[in-house]
């Protein structure tokens, strides 16, 4: 697992993680495990590492000074048992840990969006708590700290809302908690003469992933063997690459709610197209390539080499539309084979077909 590794073996290179891995290989032992959403500059991650050397801690962070920040406070403390992802946390919870592997969560001054309009920004909430339920072991726990009220009650709320809780203590909420760590916003805040809000809760019992909450993580359902989607088009006739590079559309080219495939450009290169491609799903977006080339028995549309998106239901359903749009403007292609998920190929040629035409929402070049 080396490989994974960089910046003196302490942060993770996302691209080479797979799916669910296997983190007793990562930090060469076993161990329970903990994950910190949100490090910061790391003090809380490597107090907690300090505190507890045989437990394995995981923290993610997306901003990029933070994170080396962090891993120059583990290099100093000579820590063996902390390793940083750079990974949005809901992302993080979702891909990187199988059912029942963590230990506990510690959510510290998460952003609590405090405009109305961005509420639904906020990373807690009954999708997330649900979704944290599988990913605990039995009495593992949930703890967060904020000094932004609403987003408090709201949390509470949401955890209360699914069956796999019951209270830390004897109530959810408690404003002081001895023995916590005060990290620099808690001590900014403190200064300033605001109250803290801890927010705990220990799973009692295994529950099943409800599908709505499956949509908003898709992450959450891989096993780490999906098939990379492609689609195989036989021609009889040479492919007219600079007609059909004009032809291809660009903007949405499928919606059902908030869940996109959307087309931001496509290039023309030898014998091939490029489509620059942005998939939504729930909570999650993934921007890829996808290549459109020629291959020996017709034209090939795959995910492009160069890129590395999860192959969630999203991608199978944004390689599927994009084969099926050539195949419109080719009326000599015929399908060949595919390897897309069964169900999202129905329902993209169901799609396809109920609109007049791929210009009906989308743009040619």
């Amino acid at each position: 697992m080396e490989e994974v590794l960089t910046l003196d073996g302490i942060i993770l290179r996302p691209q080479a993680l797979p799916v669910r891995p296997n983190w007793e290989k990562i930090f060469g032992c076993s161990a329970p495990l903990v994950l910190e959403i949100g490090i910061g500059n790391g003090e809380f991650l490597v107090w907690l590492a300090e505190q507890n050397p045989a437990v394995n801690c995981v923290g993610v962070e997306i901003d990029r000074d933070y994170l080396l920040k962090a891993r120059n406070r583990v290099k100093s403390a000579d820590l063996r048992n902390v390793r940083l992802v750079p990974m949005e946390g809901s992302k993080a919870l979702s891909r990187l840990f199988a059912p029942e592997t963590l230990t506990a969560l510690y959510l510290n001054f998460p952003d609590p969006w405090h405009k109305e309009r961005h509420k639904e920004r906020r990373l807690v909430n009954e999708a997330f708590a649900w979704l944290l339920a599988s990913r605990l072991v039995n009495k593992g726990q949930f703890l967060m700290v904020t000094d932004y009220e609403p987003y408090a009650q709201e949390a509470i709320a949401a955890f209360t809302a699914c069956p796999a809780y019951e209270p830390l203590w004897e109530t959810p909420l408690r404003t002081e908690l001895s023995g916590y760590y005060h990290t620099k916003y808690a001590r900014k805040w403190s200064e300033l003469g605001r109250s803290f809000f801890y927010i705990g809760f220990r799973k009692v019992r295994t529950v099943e992933l409800p599908e709505w909450v499956l949509r908003t993580y898709p992450l959450a359902s891989l096993r780490g063997d999906e098939i990379m989607p492609h689609v195989l088009l036989q021609t009889s006739q040479p492919t007219d690459w600079q007609t059909l590079w004009k032809s291809m559309p660009k903007g949405l080219l499928w919606q059902q709610g908030s869940d996109v495939v959307n087309v931001k450009d496509c290039y023309l290169g030898d014998n091939c197209i490029i489509a620059d491609l942005v998939v939504t799903e729930g909570r999650l977006m993934q921007r890829f390539f996808a290549s459109i080339h020629a291959h020996r028995e017709g034209i090939m549309v795959k995910v492009h080499d160069a890129s590395h998106p999860d192959f969630t239901q999203g991608v199978h359903r944004a390689i599927a539309l994009l084969a099926l749009t050539v195949k419109k403007f080719l009326p000599n292609a015929k399908l060949h084979h595919h390897t897309c998920d069964g169900r999202t190929w129905r329902e993209a040629v169901e799609y396809l077909s109920e609109v007049n035409s791929p210009e009906s929402t989308c743009t040619p070049n």
